[in-house]
């Protein structure tokens, strides 16, 4: 009779290795800190990217229509005055909105140094200058926010073209067709983010777990701003820690897909090593 233990399954071999990256490489101690970066851009991000809507469509209301779609992702309560701060602002501020696009740039540079910080701390690579480091992480920001800006542009136009031809399809369609779209802009942010290019195959197996995390998180916050949306000061505290949490979800999702990347690079630079090894020449002693 064997007497030996049960092997564990995919599924909690997948879970053991999710919770050791999370609190055993450190990302839990990463997350406030991307959540930080998230919430200080919300402001700045729906500006800049309503301004390059601007100018690529060269049309107010369908630049409007792009700031009422990235309201959406944003908690009931803190929803109306966002999207009355990008829309006002447009309106009554065009230099303003100049402005906003070097802020959405860096703010979002903030959040692309964790990314780089995690990716450097967990392939053991050495750090660029810091000025060096600085401008590197801005224009892979400025890079980050005009694709998601393109992609909420191609979300209106969509959704346009659906009502003009009277084609109704479901939401949670429309979602899983947006997925593998942030899926490919999570792998350019965890590919380029460090000194090192992370492999294309590694890098889209951290980005669809993100990409899923993030088109999840609205829902998910849906949920519990309808349940707790008012305009009592309980209620607006609950509001605004709703979007903290919302934030923070993201936060999770990205980080926890940067570990992941990182996680299949190291087990192919393993899986190279052997044969990089046998390819060298057998040498004699003494020779």
């Amino acid at each position: 009779m064997s007497t030996g233990t049960r092997e564990p399954t995919g599924l909690r071999r997948a879970i053991a290795r999710v919770y050791q990256l999370y609190w055993g490489a450190g990302l839990v101690d990463d997350v406030p800190a991307m959540a930080w970066f998230l919430v200080t851009a919300c402001v700045p991000l729906s500006l800049g990217i309503v301004a390059v809507a601007s100018i690529v469509l060269g049309d107010a209301q369908q630049a409007n229509a792009v700031a009422r779609k990235l309201a959406a992702v944003l908690p009931r309560g803190a929803r109306g005055q966002v999207l009355e701060l990008v829309l006002r602002t447009r309106r009554d501020s065009p230099w303003l909105l100049a402005v906003s696009i070097g802020s959405m740039i860096w703010a979002c540079s903030g959040a692309t140094g964790v990314i780089e910080r995690v990716e450097s701390r967990l392939l053991a690579l050495q750090r660029r200058p810091a000025v060096k480091l600085k401008l590197r992480q801005l224009m892979l920001a400025a890079a980050m926010a005009v694709m998601i800006a393109l992609l909420a542009i191609a979300a209106v136009e969509a959704t346009n073209l659906r009502s003009r031809l009277g084609i109704h399809v479901p939401g949670w369609l429309l979602s899983l067709a947006t997925v593998p779209l942030i899926a490919v802009i999570c792998a350019l942010l965890y590919r380029y983010a460090t000194v090192r290019r992370l492999d294309w195959t590694p890098a889209l197996k951290g980005g669809f777990p993100a990409a899923v995390m993030v088109e999840a998180t609205p829902l998910v916050a849906g949920y519990y701003t309808r349940a707790v949306a008012g305009r009592t000061p309980v209620q607006v505290f609950l509001v605004l820690a709703g979007l903290l949490f919302t934030c923070y979800l993201i936060a999770v999702g990205l980080l926890v897909g940067a570990g992941l990347a990182c996680t299949f690079e190291r087990g192919t630079d393993r899986a190279n090593q052997p044969a990089t090894d046998s390819a060298r020449p057998a040498t004699r002693d003494g020779a």
